[in-house]
This record gives C-alpha cells, structure tokens and sequence, in this order.
C-alpha cells in the first residue's frame, strides 16, 4: 500500500471516530469494500480514503482533504452531481465497479443527519444505461464454469435481456474467448488447483473486468429449479446437455440481480450459440484483417466495420455486428438471409422509405431492457411513446415485399394501439429525466394530482400578489418577496425603510443591506403551498411508477418488435451497401470450389478514388488448385490480395452481397489468416514466436473446408530457417493425411515455387510488374505463374533511399543470387528436395578449397603428436605469408 492510501486508511478510522457523517459513510463503504464509493453530499458526490486517492489518480480529479485543520486529514475528492454518469463511465471502461450513495430524505426536512443509501451498484457487465454503453455492440458479462472437458460460457447482455450459453472445448476456448468483447468475467472462487489453472490460461491476456464470486454461486440448485419460471418453458431443452453452460448460467442471474437490487427481469431471451453452424475465426484473424479495430497505428476508417455498418438504429447495428462476428455455415438460413437482402436491394424507393422511418429511432431493444427492470426514467417512457407513434410509418414499406419477407415483423409492429394511446394520455410532451422531480403527468390523467397542482399553482399566486398587496400597505416601494431552502418565503425591506415595516412583520434574518421578515398569513400560506408541492410530486412519482408497471406488461411484444427492427435495419442496411458500392449475391454451394471474379477489397477500394482498385481472380478447389502460392513484389498489392479473398467469404457467410463481379463460394467452416506482423510483449512473444503460434494453430484445425491465408510465413527468423519452415508448413497443407484446406500462401521466397513440379493442387501465382527505363510499375494484378524477381531495390528507391546505398544493395544482390544455394537442406522421405542453382558460384560470405583448409580435412587427430601438430602449423603460417 502507497504511502498516500495508508494514510487515508488511518485517517478513515480516526475521521470516523470524529464524525458521524464519516461514521454513515464507512458503514456504506464497509457493505461495498470492492467499489469506488460515489457518496452524495449536497451538490456533489464525493469521494474519500483510499477511494479518494486512486480516483483522482484515474479520473484526473484534484486530490483535497476533509478536516485539512487535524493532523492527520482525511483525503477527499468529487465531482458535480449532473457530471456524475461521464466520470462512472470513465471507470467503468477502466474495469472498476461503482456504488452510488445518495440522499434519500430531503435535506430539508431532515432531522440531523441526511439518511443515505446505495441506490445503484454499477459494474462494466451490469450496466443498463444508455451513458455507459457503446450503441452498436452488446455489452456482455461472461459467467464461466470449467467443466472435465469443456468450458461453460454464459453471455448476458443486462442491456438487451440476451442470454447466450455455450460449451467449448478446451483447445479451443482460449481463442473462442479471445474473439468475443466482453466488458466483465465472472469466475469462480475457490476451484481445486487444476480446473483454477486450466481457467487461468484461457483468460490470460484477455481484457475486462476480472469479478470472483464463491464457487457455490456456481451450483446449479434452487435457483436452476427456477430457470423455467424465469425463463420460460424452452428454458429445461435449451439447457440439457449443457451441464456446464447452466451452472454459469446460474451464477451470472444470480451477480446481475444482485447488481440489480432485484430481480433483473429483462434477461429472458435464451439463446444456444452453436459453433458447428457458424464460419469459426480466431481474434488473430479479427485483427489481420481489421474487422471492427484498426491495426497500431491505423484509423477507424480502416476498418471493415467503419463501412458497412450503414444501420439507421443501434439494435440494427448491434444485430449486423453480431451477424458479422458470427457468420453462417448453413446453407439454408444464409439463403433466407441474402434472399432479405436481395429483396430489400431491389426495393430501392421502398428501401428509402424504410431507413427514413427508422433514422433516429430510440433504442427500443435497451429502453425495453430498463423497463423490464424497472430502471425506466419518465424520459424513457417518452421515448418509448414516440417510438410506438412511428411503428405504422415502419411498417408500411413492407407492404411492398413479398408476404414471406415480411409478415412476422407485420406482426409485430403493429400492436401497441393501447400503449401507445395510455402513455400519450399520462405524460407530458417532454417528461423529465428523474422521477421524484415532478413534472411527468399530464393534467386531466388523475384528478388527486390535478388538485394538488391547483392548490400549489394558487398558492404561489397569492405570494405573487403578496408583494403587490404589501407594498402599498406599507408605503415601501421596493419591498419584494424571496424565497430560499432555509428560511422559506420572507419579505425583504433595505436599510432605508426599516422606520415603515409594519408591527405585525417578524425579523428573521438581518443582512449588510437589508433585513427579511415574516407573517403570520405568509407563514401558514408557505406551509399551505410547499406542502402542496411535495404532496403533488409524491403523487407524480406514484403515478409514475404505476405507468411504468403497466407498461412492462406489454415488454416481451416490446422486445419482439425491437428484433423485428434490428433484422429489418440490418437486411436493409446491407442491401444499401450493396447499392451504394455495387456488390453482387455470391452463389453459395456444397462444393469445395471457390470462384470469385472481379473481386475487390471492401474497404481499398473506398479509400481510393473511384476507378483506382484494380480487381482481381481467385480460383480454389480442393481437387486441383488446392494452393495457390502467390509471389511478386512488395508494394505488389499481395496482402490486399489476402485480404480481399478472406473479406469477400466472411462478408458472404455473414449474408451480405459481395465486392466482385461474380462470387461462387463453397461454403468454409474456418478461416485463418496470418498477414501482418505482430509481437506480444507483454506475453513474452516476439514477433516470430506469434507467427509460429498462429500457424501452428492452423495446421491442428484446418479442415477440407477450411480457408487458410498465409504471408509470409518464416521471414521472422534466418533466411534458411524461414525457408525451410515455409517449405515444410506448405507440404503438410497439401499432405494427403494433413489438413488440406483451401489456401493462398504469398512469399518472398522463390525456391518455394519448385514446389509446384512436385505437389499436383499447388498453382503458381504472382502479382505482375513491368521493368522499363530502370524503374518498376506494378501492375496489381495476379497472373498465372511465378515471379521472376521481388523488386525490392526498386521498392527502396521509392521509398527515398540514398543512391549510394542501392548501388551497392544491386551489388550484393548480384553476388548473392550467383552463389544462392540450400543444399543444407536433406529431403525427408517421399519429400521434395530444392535443386541447388546449375551452375555453383563461389560464395560471398564462406571460405573457399584452400589448400590449408584442404590439409586440415586430412589430419589424422589419433596419431598425431603435439610436435608435429606445432610443426604443421608453423609450415601453414608461413604458405599464408605469415613468419
């Protein structure tokens, strides 16, 4: 512990000890030991003690003291109440939990000490607020449970009411849990020591929040004898041969209604996440390929996501992500999907009208998710009305698509007359964001609260008038009447007048300039019409709170019409993409083959001006162009190459159109990529070291139906190494007992191209260039064959190298190429060897057949005598001209 936080600690004992507000505030603190403490003083939340010293170290907050007159000060540091939600989010990003303390007695009516209580226990995979959460991505908590063979997942999403179970195998589980974004882990407490290991590996290095509840939480007993109840009646199939899935299921409603104070009532909607039906990739090849985050160094327009997330609503965008994070290896439902999408495209006037209808949108899938939960504030009540007022607008453009397209969200969206009508009779036009303000019911909805808005209103009136009345009474022309949370109403006269206050004024208050006074009529007339006021917001949030109720009964058509929503936004936003950036319906089959024509990189080709991309051909299959092995110059376009091929298959399993001409893809159940380098430092992994890792994992899961983009494989250690790495890892892909996927290897090494003499499904490729003058243009496109050079000196040039340096670069080159030979490497049984060149050259860098060397192969070490072993050497100094 820091010096700094030691003595917090200690001042917290003796503050407390002093003081009873210190004293309330370690009695909350005590019951919530692992949260930064927001406790409410007046117009600010404070924090104190060691809470103090690490928030403002995290939030960049002035470090204060409370008591700065004792010698041992407690420290202290705060924030504005209505600032109070940007700085909770701040920690919350950062993996810490929060607990808000707040006052829940009015100050002023208040007996002493202002009563106070935790109101609100906020933590990175618990929060339901639209302030503490990204709009189109799910916000999960990730319950685990590590069975004998498989890891038990649950995914809950508090702000949707999604419930995701899974069991993955602990091969794969590190890599499962490193492609998901997950804000928060819960894990067990208390495991025997090889289960607690086993977890600790598949979560190392992963971020989130790390929150550790006890085992037994874990168990699935009373509480999974109530999961149907809570779930529903799907509930007991949907779990039943997920052992493991359920007891994490179990914990994670258990900590989200903790969390919650309550019952969180909005998770309902179970679902099991099945991987055989997905197209599996790994978080490397999120990252290679720039899916949803940019390289180091990148921008977010970079990035895959960044373009064709064209949602007009945040559950549109959060249910394309998913369709993107997860895409289909079924043929059926990918058919439905891109027949939605193909429809919606041909709907081009129809389509418009749709997008404008949902621009702007509240985000129904959330506010439904708060009122579920009974966390919905008037605002969102608001919001949820002017939503359902819109519902007819959304659906009246599916009357233009076939009936099959479009009669389940028909249904949906077109049921909330009584809803909507309550809540337009109930709320104001723009009801407040906090309930016990006041403010929220429209007159005429209840007659007790209409009462008590009349009998405030006509008591502030005749305040009003008060002033009018008094200053003629007493001849003091600027006497006014004032109010304030202390004194109430008073009447207040300047100095100057004092000799004209009547005698039936009370003093109360004396000022510099002034004094303030009261009446007996004013008095009785104050308590009249505050107490007005209080009865009428007591009657408001009443009110309120029984709106809310009768609202939530209508939440699972509520979330049926948010689904119907998202997957309307999302056909038609990729319908839209398709549009704008002219792709075309990729033809998806059984087969093994993978055609694509004319295919461009998504994301190149709009940052470059139109007509620029040069598109390209690919052609795979499993029977005689299993491998394509790509190789050319750098700054030939190879990994965008790569790139585009991986893209294309992710976006078509995904059910969007595609960048190219023409798409025929056999359908892949796993796709790999290993393009770009990358270390891990903090892991302890160099560059070549991720690179080996990566490609290892390949070779173990790659099937037949496998898509495996590799660059450069070997070029992070020696020369020889690479190669013979890159060798054998392209023999063991086309191995008849290997994994035999469909792959494009691109690589700087040429020897490897032999290859294709000897291996019948590896094709040579290369990215074509054109010499003229002394200078190369590259040509971005890929031929049939292979390279004939690399250009690297030429990519040198361009990129400003000095003329002497590549002058004697061509040098070294020329000498280089004349002595290239790996005859080190010995052709292991049944395997290709590679030729050394026809005619050998001495080489640059080794001896050459000296005589003395010569001499030194024929000694006989056994006989050889120490003088004769000095007399040979001193006869070799003087053949080498040394005396």
């Amino acid at each position: 512990m820091s010096r700094a936080r030691a003595a917090g600690s200690r001042s917290g004992a003796a503050g407390a000890a002093r003081s009873p507000l210190m004293e309330q505030y370690a009695r909350v603190k005590a019951e919530h030991p692992d949260a930064f403490l927001f406790f409410r003083l007046g117009d600010f939340y404070e924090m104190f003690f060691d809470d103090a010293v690490a928030g403002a170290a995290l939030l960049g907050l002035t470090l204060t003291s409370r008591n700065k007159q004792d010698p041992d000060p407690i420290p202290m540091c705060g924030v504005p109440w209505h600032q109070r939600d940007a700085y909770i989010a701040r920690l919350l990003r950062l993996g810490r939990k929060v607990a808000v303390c707040d006052q829940v007695e009015d100050a002023s009516q208040a007996r002493g000490l202002v009563e106070r209580a935790v109101t609100e226990i906020l933590t990175p995979g618990s929060v339901t607020g639209e302030a503490f959460l990204e709009t189109s991505a799910n916000n999960f908590l990730a319950a685990l449970w590590p069975g004998e063979d498989h890891l038990g997942v649950c995914l809950a999403d508090a702000s949707t009411g999604e419930i995701k179970l899974a069991e993955v195998d602990w091969i794969e589980a590190p890599g499962w849990l490193a492609r998901r974004a997950i804000s928060e882990w819960l894990i067990p407490l208390g495991l025997e020591a090889a289960p607690a290991a086993r977890l600790e590996g598949a979560l190392r290095g992963l971020a989130g929040a790390v929150s550790p509840v006890p085992a037994a939480r874990f168990a699935a007993g009373d509480a999974a004898l109530a999961l149907p109840e809570r779930l529903g009646p799907d509930a007991a199939a949907t779990l039943a041969d997920l052992p493991q899935a359920a007891r994490a299921l179990t914990a994670a409603l258990d900590y989200l209604d903790r969390m919650a104070g309550g019952r969180a009532r909005q998770l309902t909607r179970l679902e099991r996440w099945l991987d055989e039906h997905t197209l599996r990739y790994d978080a490397a090849t999120a990252r290679h390929l720039e899916l949803f985050q940019p390289q180091p160094g990148g921008e977010s327009t970079h990035t895959l996501w960044r373009h064709l997330n064209l949602c007009a609503t945040a559950p549109g965008g959060r249910r394309l992500r998913g369709w993107l994070e997860r895409p289909l290896a079924d043929l059926a439902p990918l058919a439905r999907r891109h027949d939605q999408v193909g429809a919606w495209l041909e709907a081009g006037t129809t389509r418009a009208v749709l997008r404008e209808a949902l621009a702007g949108l509240p985000d129904l899938e959330r506010l439904t998710a708060r009122l579920a939960c009974a966390k919905a504030t008037p605002r969102d009540l608001g919001a949820l009305r002017g939503t359902l007022a819109r519902l007819p607008a959304i659906a009246a453009p599916l009357a233009f698509l076939a009936p099959e397209l479009t009669v389940g969200a028909l249904e949906h969206l077109t049921s909330f007359e009584e809803l909507e009508t309550l809540l337009g009779r109930a709320l104001v036009d723009d009801p407040p964001a906090i309930a016990r303000d006041g403010g929220i019911m429209r007159p005429g909805y209840d007659a007790v609260r209409d009462q008590l808005d009349d009998l405030a209103h006509s008591g502030k009136r005749w305040i009003a008038d008060l002033e009018a009345g008094e200053r003629v009474r007493s001849g003091i022309g600027s006497l006014k009447v004032g109010f304030n949370r202390v004194f109430g109403y008073y009447l207040e006269v300047t100095r100057p007048h004092l000799d004209k206050v009547p005698t039936d004024y009370e003093r109360r208050q004396t000022l510099t300039t002034a004094e303030r006074f009261v009446t007996p009529g004013l008095k009785a007339k104050e308590s009249e019409v505050l107490g007005a006021e209080e009865k009428l917001k007591a009657r408001e949030h009443d009110l309120f709170v029984e709106l809310r109720d009768r609202a939530a009964v209508f939440v699972p058509a509520l979330q049926r019409a948010a689904d119907a929503i998202a997957e309307l936004d999302a056909h038609a936003a990729l319908a839209e993409a398709a549009a704008r950036f002219g792709w075309t319906r990729p033809v998806m089959t059984e087969s093994d083959r993978l055609t694509l024509e004319g295919a461009r990189h998504p994301v190149v080709e709009r940052l470059l001006a139109r007509g620029e991309f040069v598109p390209n051909d690919c052609r795979l299959d499993g029977a005689a162009r299993q491998i394509l092995l790509l190789t050319g110059p750098n700054m030939g376009g190879k990994s965008t190459y790569l790139r585009q091929v991986a893209l294309i298959v992710l976006l078509a399993q995904a059910g969007s159109f595609v960048p190219a001409a023409r798409a025929e893809i056999g359908w892949v159940d796993r796709l790999f990529t290993r393009v770009g380098a990358v270390d891990r430092l903090g892991a302890g992994q160099s560059t070549f070291m991720v690179e080996m890792s990566e490609t290892a994992d390949i070779l173990r899961s790659a099937s037949p139906r496998s898509l495996v983009l590799l660059d450069e494989v070997g070029r992070g250690t020696a020369t020889y190494d690479g190669l013979a790495l890159a060798w054998a890892v392209t023999e063991q892909l086309h191995a008849a007992d290997g994994p035999r996927p469909r792959t494009v290897f691109a690589t700087h090494y040429h020897e490897l191209t032999q290859l294709a003499e000897h291996l019948p499904r590896l094709v040579n490729v290369h990215v074509a260039a054109r010499e003229s003058g002394g200078t190369v243009v590259f040509l971005h496109r890929i031929a049939e064959g292979a390279a004939d050079r690399s250009y690297g000196i030429h990519v040198a040039r361009l990129a400003g190298l000095p003329e002497r340096v590549l002058a004697r670069a061509a040098e070294v080159l020329h000498e280089l190429e004349n002595e290239r030979t790996v005859e080190h490497l010995e052709p292991a049984r049944g395997k290709t060897r590679i030729r050394p060149p026809a005619t050998p050259q001495m080489p640059l860098f080794s001896p050459g057949a000296h005589p003395v060397v010569q001499a030194l192969r024929a000694l006989d070490l056994e006989t050889l005598t120490p003088l004769e072993a000095l007399n040979r050497i001193a006869a070799w100094k003087r053949e080498c001209g040394e005396e």
